[in-house]
């Protein structure tokens, strides 16, 4: 039986390891099963500020996700300068114990309230004006992954930045050319 065993975990990551080195592979999935497991009302809490671009896809198969790995990298060595143009470098999310967030872009900062759902692992972020925002949440120990459907993140990005119809387009592709792709942030504590 162990041997068996063995066996079919050497042939899934055999499939895999073509595509991409074993780090890679792992490391997606240690943040797919570790960040649902200790993502927390508690361990959102606190000062985070941005690290990199993030993209994920909502696919749960984790040979889907393990593949996509390759792709991903891809996608995040394009947002790159596209955040850095809408000044995304400098970002800073601060969620509070009672339920409020601020963020704070390009000098502004901007205020609001926030729900955590500990079934879904979502983040659901109101404005003073009524606007929302859905995220989905990992936290892996001072990381925090906030992923949007990409279509809504470029909205809320035209919302909080003078995003131009370039950096918009450029945005647009990426998001049409995925089914099911989510761009967000690496935060970290």
């Amino acid at each position: 039986m162990k041997k068996l065993l063995l066996v079919a975990v050497v042939y899934a990551f055999s499939l895999t390891l073509s595509a991409q080195d074993l780090k890679s592979v792992l490391t997606g999935v240690v943040k797919s099963a570790l960040g649902d497991k200790i993502t927390t009302a508690e361990t959102i809490i606190g000062t985070w500020n941005y690290s990199a671009p993030e993209c994920r896809f909502e696919s749960e198969n984790f040979l889907a996700q393990a593949g996509s790995e390759t792709i991903s990298s891809r996608i995040e060595s394009k947002m790159e300068p596209i955040y850095q143009k809408l000044g995304l470098e400098n970002s800073v999310f601060v969620f509070n114990e009672d339920g409020t967030y601020s963020l704070t872009l390009k000098k502004k900062t901007s205020n609001g309230t926030y729900v955590f759902d500990k079934e879904e692992k979502t983040l659901t972020m109101t404005n003073k004006l009524g606007l929302s925002m859905k995220a989905n949440v990992i936290v892996t120990g001072k990381t925090m992954y906030l992923l949007f459907k990409a279509d809504k993140l470029m909205a809320a990005l035209k919302i909080l930045t003078s995003v131009t119809s370039k950096e918009s387009s450029a945005i647009a592709s990426l998001a049409g050319n995925y089914d099911g792709l989510l761009l967000g942030f690496e935060l970290k504590k």
